[in-house]
């Protein structure tokens, strides 16, 4: 179950970000967000109660869903940051395609939250990869 459970938030993450969508106002992203957590509930629900010990898995889809219902280009960095850590797998490539979403940050913003992958401390904790296996063109 727990190699189930890793494709469909793995599928969900594609489908996020191979979509090509740009939402330019705050409460596109909030709807956005506000969805993507309510599918996340359900996913991780859905999983737990058929036996999936993947714990690690809840909360990818949750954090994606606070950097797109995030305005403060600070707070963004800050769960940016929280994300690679949990998720070391996760390149500038994949943020950049989540914060392609949030239509409204100016260039030199994503340039300045995707810098903080060069400094933020990448954990050796979790074995498991997410993020590897979502290419990204």
């Amino acid at each position: 179950m727990e190699k189930v459970h890793g494709h469909l938030v793995r599928e969900y993450i594609v489908r996020l970000i191979k979509k090509k969508v740009s939402l330019k106002t705050p409460e596109l992203q909030q709807n956005l967000a506000n969805l993507i957590s309510t599918h996340a509930y359900h996913l991780q629900s859905f999983c737990k109660e058929k036996g999936s010990k993947a714990t690690w898995l809840d909360s990818a889809l949750p954090k994606l869903a606070e950097i797109i219902r995030l305005q403060d280009s600070n707070g963004i960095k800050i769960e940016v940051a929280m994300l690679a850590n949990t998720y070391p797998d996760m390149s500038k490539k994949h943020v950049a395609a989540i914060l392609y979403i949030k239509g409204n940050l100016p260039n030199s913003e994503v340039r300045s939250i995707l810098s903080i992958l060069d400094v933020s401390t990448k954990s050796t904790t979790s074995c498991e990869s997410l993020f590897s296996a979502i290419k990204i063109s």
